[in-house]
């Protein structure tokens, strides 16, 4: 039967694969090993079966020479699983941090969004010549060698920070993208932007358990500051420029050309005002909403934001859509007044957003601003 390359098109995989085991000593594909053998002339076989639905674009098909990294940890629910990165023969002493970034992902989902791995078992695999950064395939991850190997005398901070943010990304992706996936395309920010949100969410953590009760706030606001910078450096000048489109695009020529840090990062801005104006346990709960109705479908970025809504006792997002819906960077004009008389400041806010081609009206947009007032001596003055 035919099966259309669109996400919404969804399909449980059995997959037989068969080689010559001189040449391909390794057969992986998506999901659980349930078979393996010997067959005549040197050849053998793996059978893969992925119980969960997903469409065409997560399929994965790995036959080669490769060795692997394995760890073996127990589920939050008691399931013992087994991870693999694998990667060529001289490579093998680069993954631990790859492998070290893996469990901590595993952790964080489990203990920030009740979020376990469904599989039994959870690979990545490594080339150098994957022509992408990496890609959340079902339970087997393709991945560049640049986001997965590092060892001290050859890979910078960055580096370690690198392959410990795309590692998360493509794991999370496992629920926010692969358990519940996109409708189609043009709703990419649903699973790209609140991916990003999370992985940005799990660098800050782990920065802050670095850094110690003392320094944990620290760790986060230099975070914070690293993700507006790409923000401000890659985003803000697409938004201001001809190709500036919403984080849910009207239309598109090329599918590639929706790759892009508006739909990634911007979107995962969205996604952190919702965080904002829900509080981490309103977010929570329509997340945990949001997999309660929508697990094994293909969704589109409404039905994310109503059942946000639905488990905030419908706390009004209407206005809030827009910004799917509408490009470019808005402008907010902060003045305030302190009125000596009777003790009161008031703060007054206008915004603002250049015209972008196909927009040239622009309507207000939700936007959460935190508030503080700091007295003479520098402490925060009670509101």
């Amino acid at each position: 039967p035919c099966c259309p390359d669109r996400p919404d098109v969804m399909a449980r995989y059995t997959v037989p694969v068969e080689a010559a085991r001189e040449a391909c000593p390794v057969l992986l594909s998506n999901g659980n090993l349930v078979a393996e053998g010997l067959l005549p002339e040197g050849r053998h076989y793996a059978k893969w079966e992925d119980p969960f639905p997903k469409p065409s674009y997560l399929f994965a098909l790995v036959a080669g020479k490769l060795v692997a990294l394995e760890r073996r940890v127990t589920t939050m629910s008691g399931r013992e699983v087994l991870l693999q990165v694998w990667v060529e023969a001289g490579n093998l002493d680069r993954v631990d941090h790859a492998m070290d970034s893996l469990v901590h992902s595993m952790r964080w989902d489990e203990e920030t969004f009740g979020l376990e791995l469904d599989l039994d078992r959870f690979m990545i695999v490594a080339v150098a010549d994957f022509n992408m950064g990496a890609m959340e395939n079902k339970g087997l991850n393709i991945f560049n060698t640049k986001f997965i190997l590092a060892k001290p005398d050859t890979a910078t901070d960055l580096d370690y920070e690198n392959v410990e943010s795309v590692v998360a990304h493509e794991y999370f992706h496992n629920w926010t993208g692969n358990r519940v996936t996109c409708r189609d395309w043009f709703q990419l920010t649903l699973k790209e932007g609140l991916t990003v949100f999370r992985d940005q969410q799990f660098s800050a953590d782990m920065l802050a358990r670095a850094a110690g009760p003392e320094g944990a706030a620290s760790a986060r606001a230099v975070k914070r500051i690293d993700d507006v910078r790409v923000l401000r450096a890659a985003q803000f000048p697409e938004d201001a420029g001809p190709m500036a489109h919403p984080i849910r695009p009207d239309s598109y020529q090329e599918i590639n050309n929706f790759y892009t840090a508006t739909v990634y990062e911007k979107g995962a801005e969205v996604i952190r005002m919702l965080h904002t104006l829900l509080g981490q346990e309103g977010f929570r709960n329509g997340m945990d909403l949001y997999f309660s109705y929508f697990d094994g479908q293909a969704v589109t970025c409404d039905d994310f934001v109503e059942v946000m809504s639905e488990a905030n006792n419908g706390f009004d997002l209407d206005q809030f859509m827009r910004w799917y819906e509408q490009a470019g960077t808005p402008r907010v004009r902060a003045s305030g007044t302190w009125n000596a008389a009777d003790g009161s400041y008031t703060l007054t806010l206008a915004q603002s957003t250049p015209a972008t081609p196909g927009q040239h009206d622009k309507l207000p947009l939700v936007i959460p601003v935190a508030v503080g007032l700091i007295g003479p001596d520098g402490r925060d003055l009670p509101l």
